[in-house]
């Protein structure tokens, strides 16, 4: 695909409400920061059409910053374009990622994107990948401590757990997530009509186990999970497989997130592939312990493909 027709096929542009950049809170106890406006729709742009506002990169060697001054991140026609750069001689590609300055929690979270035609060495022959980011916490460096869904050809909806971060895969015998969340409100209350649909909002299903089948679990299905505040059950490759391959690969997908304190669920054009419960993290005042994941920064990954979004945006969870 030329890039002049690809730019011109863009029939829909990216919401233009400017993002202000607030300030990131670290202290955990800390009130969240007011979103911006949202719009008629509730959705909140974070991409104001112009330029990187708001946004900081992170590079694996290079460290911050360095992205944007080697174009390898561009703002064009109004969509973040992601290593669609020419390469001086020699030059090697570096991975890392786009995060947000602000810090987020409880949104349903909303990401467009369309792969571009440029693979980097070493992986010039290896599937296009990709990643949304989101619960981004801590120190940056590659990887950082957060939750990944797997943007990457035939993997899209995958959940990694980064940098020590734990959750548990939901339970789905039935090979069906999502069952009863709802994208304004998210997770029905416990003994509601819509909590007793079974499946997708159901409890965890036993652990690191659960990433390998339906509703499995080293643990197996049933199973009482660790108390609060011990260490979960790490899954082969700190990866837990969604259900389903919903991806377009030669047109626009929509990937969203709806994280609600410390659960989260994928879709991949409109279709849940993938649900996780008991997120967590380090606690830093008790060696060994760990603290529920409910907030941190939304980014977007520099993984060696070029790949276009033209619309990145949350809605709070009321």
């Amino acid at each position: 695909m030329r890039r002049r027709d690809f730019l011109g096929g863009s029939a829909l542009a990216p919401l233009l409400l400017s993002y202000r950049g607030l300030g990131q809170t670290t202290a955990p106890q800390a009130p969240l920061p007011p979103l911006p406006a949202a719009g008629a729709d509730g959705w909140i742009s974070l991409l104001n059409g112009r330029d990187l506002s708001g946004w900081y990169s992170m590079l694996q060697r290079s460290g911050k910053g360095v992205a944007e001054t080697k174009e390898m991140i561009l703002m064009e026609s109004g969509m973040v374009h992601i290593l669609g750069n020419e390469l001086v001689e020699g030059e090697l590609v570096e991975s890392g990622y786009l995060a947000t300055n602000q810090e987020f929690g409880n949104v349903h979270i909303r990401v467009e994107y369309h792969w571009g035609m440029k693979n980097f060495a070493p992986r010039t022959l290896a599937k296009r990948d990709s990643g949304l980011l989101y619960g981004l916490v801590g120190e940056d460096r590659v990887w950082p401590s957060c939750v990944e869904c797997q943007i990457e050809e035939g993997d899209v909806g995958d959940v990694y757990l980064l940098g020590g971060i734990q959750g548990m895969q939901d339970g789905h015998v039935t090979g069906l997530f999502g069952q009863g969340v709802s994208p304004n409100t998210g997770w029905p209350t416990p003994g509601s009509s819509a909590g007793r649909g079974g499946g997708g909002g159901g409890a965890p299903a036993g652990g690191a186990g659960a990433a390998a089948g339906r509703g499995g679990g080293g643990r197996g299905p049933g199973a009482t999970p660790p108390p609060p505040g011990s260490p979960l059950p790490v899954p082969p490759g700190n990866r837990l497989i969604r259900d389903g391959d919903f991806e377009n690969v030669n047109e626009w997908n929509v990937v969203e997130v709806i994280w609600q304190g410390d659960r989260a669920l994928h879709l991949v054009n409109g279709r849940a592939v993938n649900s996780i419960s008991r997120l967590q993290q380090a606690d830093p005042q008790n060696p060994g312990q760990y603290v529920p994941l409910t907030r941190g920064k939304i980014a977007l990954e520099i993984e060696y493909s070029e790949i276009w979004f033209r619309r990145v945006e949350v809605k709070s969870l009321v």
